[in-house]
């Protein structure tokens, strides 16, 4: 089974959110240095925290599904594979 706790850097999701966080932030310097609009500048800022929150939210929601189906699992006296435990051949 692999192992839940994993350092950000070891998370696709999280590097791909850093890459696109740091693409805004230039982006929005970018506008600040060539006199972009102050309502331009304020809508990407704007978008950017929406996405920022979105995704914590989005994996807390994650990891509290599978926090609580391993919890329910690892308790389980069944002798049925759980869906977490449960490998895909091709």
């Amino acid at each position: 089974m692999k192992k839940l706790e994993k350092s950000p850097l070891e998370s696709k999701k999280f590097i791909a959110v850093m890459i696109w966080s740091l693409f805004w932030l230039a982006l929005t310097g970018y506008g600040i240095r060539n006199g972009i609009s102050e309502d331009v500048l304020l809508a990407m800022i704007y978008v950017n925290g929406m996405v920022q929150g979105m995704f914590l939210g989005g994996q807390s929601f994650v990891d509290g599904i599978v926090r609580k189906a391993l919890a329910i699992n690892g308790s389980s006296t069944s002798k049925s594979p759980s869906p977490i435990q449960v490998e895909l051949k091709p």
